[in-house]
């Protein structure tokens, strides 16, 4: 599997905004649904769907964030925004793979692109949906551990996990 890995304006182009709402939507449904989702947690999906193209592109313009969508065959498999708020606080923003990727290398490439951006040597900090173990396990293998401790607001519950300086 070669996976091509493109960043900011270039990425933007190479996937476009339909491409980017096509694959939210993919990657949403696999992993952020579950059967007990209440209409409110549903409606909060669905605008992840529909915010993801315009955030993709405003990161690719952002000299605070980072863009990268990754391509294997020439499909689009994923992409990973990066972002840093202050000097400490940097963010693996969003992440979003395919579904017919997961399991491939395709995330992994994507986490490396972020943290190298971010500065593996820098904490770093997630959200994770709670119910979404598959993901919790994923960052973990990266350094990333839940904080028990952090709050967070959203309609369906999410975790925030950090990564210290390594």
């Amino acid at each position: 599997m070669k996976i091509e890995m493109l960043i900011d304006r270039e990425a933007a182009e190479r996937s476009g905004a339909d491409a980017v709402t096509r694959l939210t939507e993919a990657a949403t449904r696999a992993t952020f649904y579950r059967d007990n989702l209440t209409e409110a947690q549903i409606a909060s999906n669905r605008r992840i769907v529909a915010i993801s193209a315009p955030t993709c592109l405003a990161a690719a313009s952002n000299a605070h964030q980072h863009f990268v969508a990754a391509f294997v065959d020439g499909a689009f498999a994923g992409y990973v925004i990066a972002t840093v708020h202050a000097p400490d606080n940097r963010e693996l923003d969003w992440m979003m793979v395919h579904p017919d990727f997961h399991g491939t290398p395709v995330s992994a490439a994507l986490m490396e692109a972020g943290i190298d951006w971010l500065g593996a040597k820098r904490p770093l900090w997630l959200n994770v949906i709670r119910h979404n173990e598959r993901a919790i396990r994923f960052y973990r293998k990266f350094g990333f551990e839940v904080d028990a401790d952090a709050v967070t607001d959203h309609v369906i519950p999410h975790a925030i996990m950090r990564r210290a300086p390594r």
